[in-house]
C-alpha cells in the first residue's frame, strides 16, 4: 500500500508496517502522526523499542497501557527484521495484532529490507497496512524538490529541477541514492547560491559528482571515441572509489549494444523491435544510434575479441588493473 493513506485516512489506530528505501519519509510520516495525535504529551504517549532489545510481551504491555492525558499513544519499534530474528512470534501475537485498542498506533520500521514472504508482512499486507515508502515517481520527487527549495527561500525552474535530478542520480538503478542525500545536495545549493532562483551554475558547482553520472560521461566520451576524456572520466571515477571490474563491466556491454544494434539495423524489423531485443530504453537507443557510426562492424567485432582477452588478463596477470584500463581506452579511441 503506498504511504500516502497515512495522510489520506482521516483517524489512525492499530498496527502499521513501515518498509521500503525512502526513510526520509518514513521520518515524515511518523512525525505527522506524533503532531496529529501526541504533541505535547510525548513524554507519556510516544514508546520506541529497538528491535534487537524488545520482547513480545514487552510491546503487548506497551500497547495495553492506556494512554495519559491524551485519547492515542503512539508505539514505534525500529528494525523490525531484528525483531523477527530474536523472536519466534506464536499465533497468540498476530491475534494481538488483531485486535489492538483504538487508542494504540503501533509502528513497525523496517530499516533493512524485509522479506514479503514472511507471514509477519503478509499480516500486514492482508490488512492493507503495509506501508511502501518507495522511491518518489517523476511528479512526486519534482514536487519534493520545488517544495523544499521554496521552504530554503528559493526558485527552480523545471529545467533545473530536471538537471538537478540528472546530476543526483535519483533514478539511476545503478546508484543508492536516496531523499536523505537530495536533502543534504539541496542544502548545499540553497546555502551557496547568491541570488533567490537557483541557476545551473549553482547545481553543477555545488553538487557532490556521483559514481553513476561519471559512468554515463565516462560512457559517452568512449562512444564519441575521445580519448583524452575517456581518460580524465575513467580517473574521475577511480577517485570515486569505482572497482575496474564494474567499469570494464559497463564497457563490454556498451559495445555490445552497438555490434547488435549493427546488426540488427539492416534487418527489416521496427525500431520498437530493435530496443525490446536488445532490451535497451528509448533513450538508451537513441543513444547507440547516434555513437555507431563511429564504428565499423568489423572493428567492434574486433574489440569484442580484445575484451574477451583482456578479461583473462584481469584474472591472471598482476598488471595494475589501471594501466589495462588504460590500454584498452587509447585502443578503442584510436583505431579506425
Amino acid at each position: 500500500m503506498n504511504y500516502k493513506k497515512i495522510y489520506r485516512d482521516s483517524d489512525h489506530s492499530g498496527a502499521y508496517l513501515f518498509f521500503g528505501p525512502e526513510k526520509y519519509l518514513m521520518e515524515n510520516a511518523v512525525g505527522y502522526l506524533i503532531n496529529k495525535y501526541v504533541k505535547g504529551t510525548e513524554a507519556f504517549n510516544y514508546t520506541k523499542f529497538k528491535g534487537s532489545e524488545v520482547k513480545p510481551e514487552d510491546l503487548i504491555s506497551a500497547c495495553e497501557t492506556y494512554p495519559v492525558m491524551n485519547d492515542k499513544k503512539v508505539v514505534l519499534v525500529r528494525d523490525v527484521v531484528d525483531f523477527l530474528g530474536e523472536n519466534d512470534l506464536k499465533d497468540s501475537f498476530y491475534e494481538f495484532l488483531d485486535n489492538l485498542s483504538d487508542f494504540v498506533i503501533l509502528i513497525f520500521w523496517d530499516t533493512a529490507n524485509i522479506k514479503k514472504t514472511t507471514k509477519f508482512y503478509k499480516a500486514f499486507k492482508k490488512k492493507d497496512r503495509d506501508m511502501d515508502f518507495a522511491k518518489l515517481n517523476p511528479v512526486d520527487l519534482n514536487n519534493f524538490i520545488k517544495g523544499y527549495f521554496i521552504r530554503k527561500g528559493k526558485e527552480i525552474s523545471q529545467s533545473e529541477v530536471s538537471l538537478f535530478i540528472g546530476e543526483s542520480g535519483y533514478n539511476s538503478k545503478n546508484e543508492d541514492v536516496s531523499l536523505f542525500d537530495l536533502k543534504t545536495e539541496m542544502d548545499k545549493i540553497a546555502s551557496h547560491a547568491k541570488n533567490k532562483k537557483i541557476s545551473r551554475e549553482d547545481i553543477s558547482s555545488t553538487i557532490t559528482e556521483n559514481i553513476d553520472t561519471n559512468i554515463f560521461k565516462f560512457l559517452d566520451a568512449m562512444m564519441g571515441r575521445k580519448r583524452e576524456e575517456s581518460l580524465k572520466e575513467l580517473h574521475n571515477l577511480y577517485k570515486l572509489g569505482e572497482p575496474s571490474l564494474r567499469i570494464f563491466t559497463m564497457i563490454i556491454r556498451q559495445v555490445k549494444n552497438l555490434l547488435s544494434y549493427k546488426i540488427l539495423s539492416t534487418k527489416n524489423i521496427s525500431q520498437n523491435d530493435i530496443m525490446n531485443k536488445m532490451e535497451v530504453k528509448n533513450f538508451e537507443l537513441k543513444k547507440i544510434r547516434g555513437f555507431e557510426r563511429n564504428f565499423s562492424k568489423e572493428f567492434l567485432i574486433d574489440f569484442y575479441e580484445e575484451l574477451i582477452k583482456t578479461d583473462e588478463l584481469f584474472k591472471t596477470s598482476s598488471i595494475d588493473e589501471k594501466l589495462i584500463m588504460e590500454t584498452l581506452i587509447v585502443k578503442y579511441c584510436n583505431k579506425n
